[in-house]
């Protein structure tokens, strides 16, 4: 995700079409129109009992609740306007957004917050660069900090009982873990299906130390862990082509689940939006980073989960309707001998890279061990359709077909396409809703939708009753 703000484009956030990482504070543009005083207050009822007000717009809030408000003797609140009994430990800019997505950067040292601006620009479009190079300098210089109008204040009980910062403010506990002094830390969230706080870290002096996701909830809890193990996979298998970051670390704090990873390697080369299909061979070796193996999908590993986590969705009729589709395609095609191994979950050019040879690929949060050889290709097509062009959910299933070739190439029977081209979406389908009953939240363009589509992908039932998977639908 890295590149795809720096490209500037909007795009809804949910599980296997975008999972954002931090480095895609891409682009700027102006904030939400401010009443007088700042930007939108927020105000809740802390842990200790005290109502406060921060100056956080929409979407802030709980970004910075999950990432500072780990414990009752640490809160948060506009600069100036802590509670009483309260120290400020640090102070957080809110600069301007992108796509619905929050922004606040550490401004305890100017190197270290302009640096939060400026790495990885190579992986962004030249105006988001030149942006970016603007606001730090602003930084750098000093001047930003005093024209930003919305600054958050980090407080500590006074009278909380004595030990080290790091033991209840995450920010404090990462300078522990790098162990280079204070941390400047560039803190991302959206408001998308699948939120979560990702942290960009950086020593005082400006150099990288590393990227955070932050699991904080069951769904994402649940990514961090598939992430950890999709780059241990990496790390574990023989990729020529292939490179990954390297996982530094992986663990629980205060019920948070981290997952660390080291910065983007220098040298690193974007890769636009409208790109073919890297090269096969790097598909070919994701799939092989779990063993493969071939069989019935009836039978399948995949499909016994596909039916597991159907079992979770939330809403009755919606599990009803995954059932029947479920029973379509094992009518249709059950039987189909298909090729399965490890998937990326969401191989899309704004979370792909160039280092030297080499295709550096991450996040993983949506990866799985066990998938139709063949989604990532499908994946490609259907998200640079659907999230970067925006174009409608029909189009983009059709625009998905275009990874034909690559499937040939990948061994996927000419017959078995628009079976495997289904089982992508239905598997779309089943995290969307997975994820809708756990937060109540919805990408309107892709559901309901998806449900008509799904019918015509699989087909119109023939006079038997049966659907087909051969020929182009309208």
């Amino acid at each position: 995700m890295l590149a795809y703000w720096a490209n500037n484009v909007n795009h809804p956030v949910w599980p296997g079409v975008m999972h954002m990482h931090v480095g895609d504070i891409g682009g700027l543009r102006a904030p939400e129109q401010a009443p007088a005083g700042g930007v939108h207050g927020y105000a809740r009822r802390n842990a200790l009992g005290q109502d406060r007000a921060a100056a956080a717009p929409p979407g802030y809030a709980w970004l910075l609740d999950v990432v500072l408000g780990g414990a009752p003797a640490v809160t948060w609140a506009a600069a100036g306007e802590l509670p009483p009994g309260f120290d400020r430990t640090e102070q957080l800019a809110v600069l301007p957004a992108i796509a619905g997505r929050s922004l606040l950067v550490s401004v305890r040292s100017r190197r270290g917050a302009s640096s939060a601006m400026t790495s990885y620009n190579a992986l962004r479009s030249p105006r988001s660069r030149l942006a970016r190079r603007v606001v730090g300098a602003g930084l750098r210089t000093g001047l930003a900090q005093l024209l930003l109008p919305g600054k958050i204040d980090v407080g500590r009980a006074v009278s909380a009982p004595g030990g080290h910062l790091a033991d209840v403010l995450l920010t404090e506990h990462l300078s522990e873990l790098f162990g280079c002094g204070p941390v400047v830390v560039a803190i991302s969230g959206g408001e998308g299906l699948y939120r979560k706080p990702i942290l960009q870290v950086f020593s005082a002096d400006g150099t990288p130390l590393g990227f955070v996701k932050v699991g904080w909830n069951d769904w994402t809890r649940d990514a961090v862990r598939r992430e950890a193990a999709g780059l241990r996979a990496c790390a574990d298998g023989a990729t020529d082509r292939l490179g990954a970051p390297v996982l530094l670390r992986h663990d629980e704090w205060h019920g948070l689940e981290l997952l660390i990873t080291a910065p983007i390697p220098a040298g690193v080369r974007r890769i636009a939006v409208r790109s073919p299909l890297p090269d096969v061979e790097v598909l070919r070796e994701i799939s092989r980073l779990s063993e493969p193996h071939a069989g019935e999908l009836a039978t399948s590993p995949w499909w016994l989960g596909l039916h597991s986590r159907i079992a979770r969705v939330a809403d009755p009729a919606t599990r009803a309707e995954l059932d029947a589709m479920t029973s379509r395609v094992e009518d249709a095609g059950g039987h189909a001998r298909l090729e399965f191994g490890t998937w990326h979950g969401d191989f899309v050019p704004w979370n792909l890279a160039w280092v030297g040879s080499r295709l550096y690929a991450w996040d993983w949060e949506s990866s799985a061990a066990q998938a139709p050889v063949g989604f990532d290709a499908l994946h490609f097509y259907f998200q640079v359709a659907f999230v970067a062009r925006q174009l409608p959910l029909e189009e983009a299933a059709l625009a998905a077909l275009k990874a034909a070739p690559a499937l040939s190439a990948l061994g996927v029977a000419a017959a078995a396409h628009r079976l495997v081209a289904a089982l992508h979406l239905l598997e779309l389908y089943v995290s969307h809703e997975v994820a809708r009953g756990e937060t109540s939240r919805a990408d309107d363009r892709f559901h309901p939708a998806v449900t008509g589509v799904l019918d015509r992908l699989l087909g119109e039932p023939s006079g038997a009753g049966r659907p087909h998977f051969s020929g182009r639908y309208t």
